[in-house]
């Protein structure tokens, strides 16, 4: 724990101490690691309602040491299935690409299918990212265990849903009168959908305010009005 946490534990120590609890309650087991580290982590508690935040922020701090260490394992297996899906995916493409009329996928590949490929391929990408970087800093959280293995599922289904806004004529630049005749860019635009959960939601949230004609002014002005 920096220096800079232990200053003021006093005052964070609540959201630590719920963010340690929703992990510990996450990681339910009879694994004597696991009771070492939520018995620390119950004198922390302790301590810290005694009045004696030194001590309690010490203890917090090795009960935290012990849960990284702990989930270490899980982390690290989680990245080798993400890498595993990227040798995958990657043998998918090479193979559609060399034998484009094999009977498994004749017919079925379209403009459509390779967004939906772009866009598993930016959700690996986010995945393998967010894995590394937070076992890199040490604070990877077991509770998101099933988004990085759902993640390139969803990247997928995000990726030919933004193909499908493309066809319909809702993806632009900008201004609605601009034509995209590159599918490159539609590419591009699936692999941020699969990358980013908000990059997908805004363009539901501006495709909804086409569809509903949302006039923000207005409804902003009303809502002003009636306060």
């Amino acid at each position: 724990m920096s220096n800079g946490i232990k200053d003021n534990f006093e005052e964070k120590a609540p959201k630590l101490f719920k963010a340690l609890t929703a992990k510990l309650t996450f990681l339910q087991d009879s694994d004597g690691p696991i009771n070492e580290a939520r018995k620390l982590f119950d004198e922390a508690k302790e301590d810290y309602f005694k009045g004696d935040y030194q001590k309690s922020s010490d203890k917090y701090e090795e009960a935290n040491g012990r849960l990284i260490q702990l989930v270490k394992p899980l982390a690290k297996s989680l990245l080798i299935v993400e890498l595993l899906y990227l040798a995958v995916w990657l043998a998918v493409a090479f193979s559609t690409y060399r034998f484009p009329n094999w009977w498994l996928w004749d017919g079925i590949i379209s403009d459509g299918t390779v967004a939906a490929w772009y866009g598993v391929l930016g959700g690996i990408t986010i995945a393998i990212f967010g894995i590394y970087n937070h076992i890199r800093l040490g604070d990877f959280d077991p509770r998101f265990k099933l988004w990085y293995i759902c993640k390139p599922i969803i990247g997928g289904i995000f990726g030919w849903f933004v193909y499908g806004l493309y066809v319909i004529g809702f993806v632009t630049v900008q201004q609605s009168d601009v034509e995209i005749k590159n599918p490159i860019f539609i590419y591009v635009i699936a692999f941020l959908a699969g990358f980013s959960e908000r990059f997908i939601l805004r363009m539901i949230d501006k495709l909804m305010a086409v569809l509903t004609s949302y006039d923000e002014t207005k409804v902003d002005k009303n809502e002003n009005d009636a306060k």
